[in-house]
């Protein structure tokens, strides 16, 4: 008998119908459904049967002995996770690269030195993985750009800031950029609203360097003639770390906003204390709008 057979068996409980059910444990309906053959042919019984006409799957009298037991042992599984945790607690935060290397390092200090009682764990995650790593138990709080509709999952604003133009050497102070060579550009996907409106400023021309990691982006940005549009803390963090200038623009540029995403069901104290950190970093930034 496995945990992932008990698991399948608790979801369709919850759900009610195996499609439901797969779909909350991101796996397909014929990996639910062996899962589910495997532990009723352990346990010798049927533990679900349906009405005729409908998908709905309802216990049988053993299914309902099981579940009863099933319950006592996730019970006993999530004590067993907090094992070690009662005198040096744990805060699992998410964020993408461009976060986790210039805003929230600042927030990290804060937070580590408020509370020195409690393990920080940094995760570098885009939506999707960071969604399904707060459902399953493995993050606390995820920090994004984009939406979810997911009822167990919570998500509110955090922070609205600008998106600058920067350049190396070479550039006028003031440019224009639909007149820019999308060949020295260095681009990120920062969100789904910046790739709108670099579309349709740039006719749908395509840049010809993509990068996702800071790192590569900084280092882009030393050759000569290479620019982007980065959010303002990327823009004054590369602007500590190498030769770049803001550039003015009469074209308006978009937004960055930000928002966090936190578990329906679970109650994490310390990610209150985390985001009274972010508080204080993002208040010295003038040009933030704080929204939390």
């Amino acid at each position: 008998m496995t945990h992932t057979g008990i698991e399948c068996f608790l979801a369709i409980c919850r759900h009610k119908t195996g499609s439901a059910a797969a779909q909350s444990l991101y796996i397909t309906q014929p990996s639910l459904s062996a899962r589910l053959k495997a532990l009723e042919q352990e346990l010798g019984v049927q533990l679900f049967y349906r009405r005729k006409g409908s998908r709905e799957m309802i216990l049988t009298q053993a299914g309902q002995e099981f579940y009863r037991l099933a319950q006592q042992y996730e019970a006993l599984i999530s004590k067993m996770k907090k094992l070690g945790e009662t005198s040096k607690s744990i805060l699992r935060v998410s964020c993408f690269n461009s976060l986790g290397t210039y805003l929230m390092p600042p927030v990290c200090d804060l937070f580590m030195q408020a509370n020195p009682q409690i393990r920080l764990q940094m995760q570098d995650m885009d939506l999707s993985p960071a969604r399904q790593s707060i459902l399953r138990g493995f993050t606390d709080i995820a920090f994004t750009t984009g939406h979810t509709s997911d009822l167990q999952l919570q998500q509110f604003p955090a922070f609205s800031e600008p998106m600058v133009l920067v350049g190396s050497s070479g550039y006028e102070r003031k440019v224009d950029p639909s007149q820019l060579p999308l060949d020295k550009e260095v681009y990120v996907d920062w969100s789904k609203n910046f790739t709108v409106w670099h579309r349709k400023v740039f006719d749908n021309r395509q840049p010809r360097m993509y990068v996702s990691v800071m790192a590569h982006l900084r280092q882009c940005l030393e050759r000569e003639g290479c620019w982007a549009i980065v959010p303002f803390s990327v823009a004054k963090g590369l602007m500590q770390e190498c030769k770049i200038q803001l550039l003015e623009t009469d074209i308006p540029l978009p937004r960055r906003e930000m928002s966090y995403l936190i578990s329906s069901q679970r109650t994490v104290p310390a990610i209150e204390g985390f985001l009274d950190c972010l508080r204080q970093v993002l208040s010295t930034y003038p040009e933030i709008e704080i929204m939390l």
